[in-house]
């Protein structure tokens, strides 16, 4: 799957990153999405929780074992 996949149903249950400018901003597995892929719910370790993610927020979303370092 390429880096910034526009499908992030396809992303449901994988480890991912978040990016902007080049910048890793926050890595964790993708819990859910919506149909249209509008948003998708990032759980992250520890005591951050999970967040809601837009697609309107610009990230770079890319497949965290593409980089081989999914573990």
């Amino acid at each position: 799957m390429p880096k910034g996949s526009e499908d992030w149903n396809r992303l449901v249950g994988r480890t991912v990153e978040l990016r902007q400018d080049g910048r890793l901003i926050r890595a964790g597995e993708v819990e859910d999405a919506a149909k249209d892929s509008s948003v998708m719910w990032l759980r992250f370790d520890g005591n951050h929780g999970r967040q809601l993610i837009a697609k309107s927020d610009n990230y770079e979303v890319i497949l965290r074992e593409r980089l081989g370092q999914d573990g």
